[in-house]
């Protein structure tokens, strides 16, 4: 039993330190791999077209903090609840850290999701298009971004796409902070890990 009892309580001792000490880990910070925090990287740079037809780049956020999603506007299958947390970021999050954040929504469709598509999608949503962007872009500019934030997408032979769903946050000195995977990862926790940046709480 003294055998048994002894690695037991040798991994409780490691888990319950890991937990005590998450704001200095690196990686993968819960069991299910939703969440990974980012070792300060550069983000990638891109220079995209927004609804109103005109270029982004991600330098022009300089100074705010940038979450991202990868949609399309014809996906009818996760696509809607990775738009409905950024619909809730700009329903809940406060003002004070509102102002210090911008959301970007960027379409792989870029044979359908024209910049015109995408601002009547953006209105369909309800979007505050001073808060919330939505981007496209040629094929060369959409395969590149992808490759550089290492979003799998592949196309079907019916149009539509399968994809990874997940959200990215860039702290304000454009370093990658969190990659956030799933479309079901609760809101809240996105929110409080916007705080924790915008704060520095642990870098």
């Amino acid at each position: 039993m003294k055998k048994i009892l002894l690695p037991v309580i040798l991994i409780l001792s490691i888990l319950t330190f890991s937990c005590s000490r998450e704001e200095k880990q690196i990686g993968v910070l819960d069991i299910a791999g939703n969440v990974v925090r980012k070792d300060g990287e550069p983000a990638a740079g891109f220079t995209l077209t927004d609804q109103n037809g005109k270029k982004v780049s991600l330098k022009d956020f300089q100074g705010k903090l940038v979450l991202i999603n990868f949609i399309y506007s014809n996906c009818k299958g996760t696509c809607p609840p990775l738009l409905l947390k950024f619909k809730e970021i700009q329903l809940d999050l406060k003002d004070e850290f509102k102002k210090q954040t911008v959301l970007l929504s960027v379409s792989f469709d870029y044979e359908r999701d024209t910049p015109e598509v995408l601002k009547k999608f953006a209105e369909s949503q309800r979007a505050d298009l001073s808060f919330w962007t939505f981007l496209t872009g040629s094929q060369a500019e959409i395969e590149k971004m992808l490759n550089d934030y290492q979003v799998a997408v592949k196309k079907g032979p019916d149009g539509e796409f399968g994809h990874i769903n997940m959200v990215v946050m860039i702290d304000k000195d454009g370093k990658r902070r969190y990659d956030f995977f799933g479309y079901d990862y609760p809101t809240e926790k996105i929110i409080e890990r916007i705080h924790e940046v915008l704060k520095k709480r642990w870098f």
